[in-house]
């Protein structure tokens, strides 16, 4: 009887153990090269100026592991400038930098806890002004995260371009969305004053939509009713399936890419990445957001 107890005890204790010890599957690491490549129909090219943006959710949101996986992300995307939101750790973000050899980065002027902003960018194509580095707006109250402006050249195209990298204030409520309809006019007045005749991108994550016809419910209209300056290149975007939309789990497509006119010939392709299909633990490792990127050639389509 004795005996019987014994190899039940074990038998159990075998039945229990594949569930009691299964690991959680592991982010793919950045050799894993042809994970995301089905999932990026447009990736970067040397004859285009390809730019992304990105709410990577305080990153990095799991660890390490978030790291591995964005890397291999962005590696896949191939983009020469990434505009960032929510990097949480500059620590994490230099272990970023790391596993992609090639790129550097500038980390946020201020240490704005969770919420910080940074760039990537490509050395062998992409030069930074150092000089043009620098935050605008810094004590106003309705810019929570001071937009980060970076001026760039591209040497394959010869493009010279101010990017304005912007995390706008988030939520529903008058207030919430007074926040964002003063920082849109404050945007738009700094570029109109300040950088005429430059070309500009205006960029991040907006935190509303561009399809509203009313100021109560689009706080950019003063961008969409100045056409012959101001181009949302993702209008399409947002006015098609949501399934393409950068914010799925509300859903809404509140990660926005603005040029103006200096750009408009320039103008290729703007695309939402949908990576999640070809990685299920998408949102465990990487972030709620989708990127955004847009592909600016020479001469335009």
């Amino acid at each position: 009887m004795r005996l019987l107890r014994i190899i039940i005890f074990i038998a159990v204790l075998l039945f229990l153990l594949p569930s009691g010890c299964r690991k959680t599957p592991e982010p793919p690491s950045p050799e894993d090269s042809d994970i995301f490549a089905a999932c990026i129909p447009f990736p970067g090219t040397n004859q285009s100026l390809d730019i992304v943006t990105f709410n990577i959710e305080t990153f990095p949101i799991n660890g390490y592991t978030s790291v591995i996986a964005v890397a291999n992300l962005l590696k896949t995307i191939d983009a020469d400038v990434y505009a960032l939101q929510e990097v949480a750790s500059e620590s994490g973000f230099n272990q970023l930098l790391n596993l992609l050899p090639g790129y550097s980065g500038i980390f946020y002027l201020i240490n704005n806890s969770d919420w910080n902003l940074a760039y990537i960018y490509k050395v062998s194509e992409v030069t930074v002004n150092a000089a043009s580095t620098r935050l605008l707006f810094t004590d106003s109250e309705y810019f929570p995260r001071p937009p980060f402006e970076i001026k760039i050249h591209h040497s394959h195209t010869n493009l010279d371009i101010y990017i304005l990298n912007n995390h706008l204030k988030c939520c529903g409520g008058s207030e919430n969305e007074t926040s964002r309809r003063r920082a849109s006019e404050m945007l738009k007045d700094y570029v109109d004053n300040s950088r005429p005749g430059d070309a500009v991108i205006i960029l991040g994550d907006l935190n509303d939509e561009i399809t509203g016809t009313g100021t109560s419910e689009n706080p950019f209209l003063n961008f969409i009713n100045d056409p012959a300056d101001y181009r949302f290149t993702d209008m399409n975007i947002a006015k098609g399936s949501q399934l393409w939309w950068s914010y799925p789990s509300y859903p809404s497509h509140i990660d926005h890419i603005l040029i103006t006119n200096e750009l408009f010939s320039k103008a290729d392709t703007t695309v939402v990445y949908k990576a999640a299909p070809c990685y299920s633990y998408y949102s465990t490792y990487i972030s709620d957001h989708r990127p955004v990127g847009i592909k600016l050639t020479a001469s335009g389509r």
